[in-house]
């Protein structure tokens, strides 16, 4: 009876200290929320998690106007990306990650994400409790939880049957230790564990991601549950969010009873009953057993699961899109987009991943040539106006005072490289991805294109003459082509059908600056061979540079 008592307080006491350290954790969640709301992007993914992003958005119907690997790479938006990842849950990382490679040309969806943008802005109780739901839903490392929630290919069919064997092995051996069989007792009882053990970690190896998908999706349709309760939507568009998220989860009534078989699906807890129950599953396999029938659920229920993880992933997305916007205070803007054609305007555009960017301004109806000496600006004016243009048709926010421009096909060819596995030069490599550009222009949707250096990869004369025809052919169809260059022969070639402008710098016998400021008109300056003399290079090289430079200008112009 004693022993009773002290076996019964303890589970009590635990059960208390579970109880009393899930509200600590929840209460610290919730301050943490709170705390990291429109602060510095803190948080850190591996390289592993990045590389599995892309499921979900592979799963999407292909789009000819989606942002390709290309444009990606070149405006390095994987920085960007990570920037605005302020999501909550594995469903919000994956969603944005879709989203961020995926323009919008309607209004409609835009429209919706914007509603939820305001509404999580202005609101901060339905935000944090919102947020909270999301919260405890959780992060899956390393893996994509949407490969994992709609692919079963690496489940291989296994029987209950097998898990009941040590049941039977532990049931068996009570049987012997009763009828004074105490030696049979022990060696069925050790051949039980020791089975049980070793079958236990080989299974669950075998199916540790999808076990891990499976227990997130318990906790998400717990969690959709809460939100439904507890967030006071209103008559607001999350109202129709959560309406859509309910119906979609109620298919899960079943599948999720008895989820906590599986492990522990709160991730606010440090229940210390759980490690109990982690033996209990070893030496019994209930979590394997309730596996196999949570699994073969999931398989009829995948049209259910992808329209939850759209609904989600938006909210989560649009709370993350919101956390960005106040961390950037007043230096953003709503775009303006239309559908009709007009000149790109922006006021003080910056580049969203640059501490301290000196804002542009700029109204072009037409195509735009940029000349300038090195490191003057020319390439990061490109990318930010392409990232702010992909950021304006996704997330609906531009880093600026004012933007305006129509529904845009966006590409780039900057950041090219020689392509060792394919064995191609990079003159090849070039001449693809502007092949690429090429042949948007000959479909209907307008494009907006940023090309740095065009046809670097040939000699002088050749680059000059076919880049020409290239950036023309472009221009003709009506295409919005940013492009930079060194070749300022190009500036008088194209100058009835391209803007003219430049960066300039200014020089000193020490140093040379830059203000970084677009202006109108070609570039007149050239800074090569000073930034050899700067960077310590012997005096024979700089000076004999500076006179052969000097020569064959002069005999450019007698000729």
């Amino acid at each position: 009876m004693k022993t009773a008592a002290i076996v019964i307080g303890i589970l009590v006491a635990i059960t208390v200290f579970g109880i009393y350290d899930r509200y600590r954790r929840l209460r610290e969640m919730r301050k943490r929320l709170i705390a990291e709301f429109g602060g510095p992007q803190k948080s850190k993914m591996t390289q592993k998690r990045y590389e599995s992003l892309g499921a979900y958005r592979d799963s999407l119907f292909g789009r000819t106007y989606d942002i390709d690997d290309i444009t990606w790479n070149d405006l390095e938006m994987e920085r960007v990306y990570k920037e605005l990842n302020r999501t909550c849950s594995s469903v919000g990382e994956e969603y944005l990650f879709a989203a961020m490679f995926r323009p919008e040309f309607c209004e409609d969806e835009l429209n919706r994400r914007e509603a939820l943008i305001k509404l999580f802005s202005e609101n901060e109780n339905v935000r944090i409790e919102t947020q909270l739901a999301l919260a405890k839903m959780g992060k899956i490392s390393n893996v994509s939880l949407y490969r994992y929630l709609t692919s079963f290919d690496g489940v291989k069919e296994d029987s209950n049957l097998l898990h009941l064997l040590p049941v039977v092995g532990y049931i068996a051996a009570t049987v012997l230790g009763f009828l004074g069989f105490t030696t049979a007792c022990i060696a069925v009882a050790a051949v039980s564990v020791g089975f049980s053990i070793f079958s236990y970690y080989a299974r669950k190896r075998s199916i540790e991601p999808y076990l891990k998908a499976l227990m997130f999706v318990s906790r998400w349709v717990e969690n959709i549950h809460q939100m439904s309760r507890e967030v006071k939507a209103g008559d607001t568009v999350l109202a129709l969010e959560l309406e859509s998220l309910e119906e979609q989860s109620q298919t899960f009534a079943t599948f999720r009873r008895g989820a906590w078989l599986l492990a522990s699906t709160d991730l606010t807890g440090g229940d210390p009953g759980q490690m109990l129950l982690d033996y209990i599953r070893m030496l019994t396999h209930i979590d394997l057993i309730k596996f196999n029938l949570m699994h073969k659920t999931l398989v009829n229920r995948i049209p259910e699961i992808r329209r939850m993880f759209e609904d989600t992933g938006r909210i989560d997305m649009t709370i993350a899109v919101a956390s960005y916007r106040a961390y950037l205070g007043k230096g953003w803007c709503l775009p303006e987009l239309v559908q009709e054609e007009t000149p790109l305007e922006f006021t003080d555009l910056c580049h969203p991943m640059i501490a301290e960017p000196v804002p542009n301004s700029l109204t072009e109806a037409g195509s735009l040539l940029l000349t300038g000496s090195n490191a003057s600006g020319k390439s990061t004016f490109l990318k930010t106006v392409a990232i702010n243009a992909i950021l304006a048709q996704t997330v609906h926010t531009v880093v600026g005072k004012a933007y305006k421009g129509m529904y845009y096909r966006i590409f780039s060819s900057m950041a090219l490289r020689d392509d060792l596995a394919a064995k191609e030069s990079y003159y090849i490599v070039e001449i693809r991805s502007l092949k690429r550009i090429l042949d948007a222009a000959e479909e209907e949707e307008p494009v907006l294109c940023f090309v740095d250096e065009v046809l670097r990869g040939t000699n002088t004369a050749e680059r000059i003459a076919a880049s020409s025809r290239i950036l023309r052919y472009l221009a003709e169809k009506g295409v919005h082509c940013f492009a930079a260059t060194h070749d300022l022969e190009l500036t008088d070639i194209l100058a009835d059908c391209f803007s003219m402008y430049h960066f300039s710098e200014t020089v000193t016998a020490e140093e040379l600056s830059f203000d970084y400021k677009l202006k109108e008109g070609k570039a007149t300056s050239r800074n090569a061979i000073l930034l050899l003399r700067l960077f310590g290079y012997p005096e024979e090289i700089c000076d004999g540079a500076l006179a052969d430079a000097n020569r064959f200008l002069k005999e450019e112009d007698h000729a």
